[in-house]
């Protein structure tokens, strides 16, 4: 093997999501000092709650991590994920998919039905009513919580006239907030990487998560280094094969890519007469690993 790429979440971190931060009503605020008494943190939480499937009970934890972490949140500020989601049951869903990188769900609250909404915060911002000052408030927190590693996930809500919901509803939103969360290195992860340096195997992370968080953990782990850069998948869209291949032996890292992107970055290095090894646990590695 020449090449291995692999996937960030759970391959390369510990896939253990734990709450660092919150950025809610223009603030910025450490987990441990959230208050969900308060008016304008209260929808943020409830929303990453019913918006969420993931339990947490004496039996462990059973879902995403990300949600498994959302959920944790709550109970630590006395929201019970099961007691919140029986009082505002959830009527109906559009599932959460990679390339939307969105997730929705319509509730029935006291003031009638309300759709809430999760998802990656480029992707939810440009849906949500929101003023240029107060987006550029947002964007930052979301650019400093990336660059301290954090994972991002941000929520939005509108109230609807309806339970039936479309694609074309997750759009005039109000933006509620952002949450961050911390995943971990594995602590094996820069000895396997140093190894695979040692033994001339060149790693490269492909990973579905943003630009600056995947270049956090890269350098950790001794992925990136000084002489090779990280990209983002939509810079691959514009390419040609034969671009692509002088583009790979420059970059450690790909952020932001679809499952496509992962089979041109394998193929590439195959065409360059790399023996290319793929590592990943999540069904969107699946075409890549075949390739592999």
């Amino acid at each position: 093997v020449s090449v291995i790429c692999s996937d960030k979440t759970g391959t390369l971190t510990q896939n253990k999501m734990t709450v660092q931060k919150l950025y809610v009503g223009g603030k910025i605020i450490p987990a441990r000092e959230a208050d969900f008494r308060d008016p304008v943190q209260e929808p943020l939480l409830r929303t990453a709650l019913l918006c969420s499937d993931a339990t947490v009970n004496e039996n462990g934890e059973v879902g995403d991590p990300t949600e498994t972490a959302l959920v944790r949140l709550g109970e630590d500020n006395g929201f019970d994920e099961e007691v919140t989601r029986e009082r505002w049951p959830r009527l109906t869903e559009i599932p959460f998919d990679s390339d939307r990188k969105l997730m929705s769900t319509v509730h029935r609250l006291s003031g009638g039905l309300m759709m809430v909404t999760k998802g990656a915060v480029d992707v939810l911002l440009d849906r949500c009513v929101i003023s240029p000052e107060e987006r550029k408030k947002a964007e930052q927190a979301n650019e400093q919580f990336s660059r301290e590693g954090l994972r991002v996930l941000a929520f939005a809500c509108r109230p609807m006239d309806r339970a039936e919901v479309s694609l074309a509803d997750e759009n005039g939103l109000d933006f509620l907030g952002i949450i961050a969360m911390m995943d971990p290195p594995r602590e094996e992860s820069r000895a396997a990487v140093a190894e695979c340096i040692a033994a001339g195997i060149r790693p490269v992370m492909i990973t579905g998560d943003h630009k600056v968080t995947a270049s956090a953990i890269a350098r950790e782990v001794g992925i990136l280094t000084e002489d090779t850069e990280a990209v983002e998948g939509a810079v691959l869209d514009g390419m040609s094969d034969e671009e692509l291949r002088r583009l790979v032996p420059r970059v450690s890292v790909y952020a932001r890519v679809s499952p496509e992107h992962k089979i041109r970055i394998v193929k590439a290095w195959q065409d360059l007469g790399s023996l290319v090894a793929m590592t990943g646990d999540g069904v969107n590695d699946a075409p890549a690993l075949k390739q592999a």
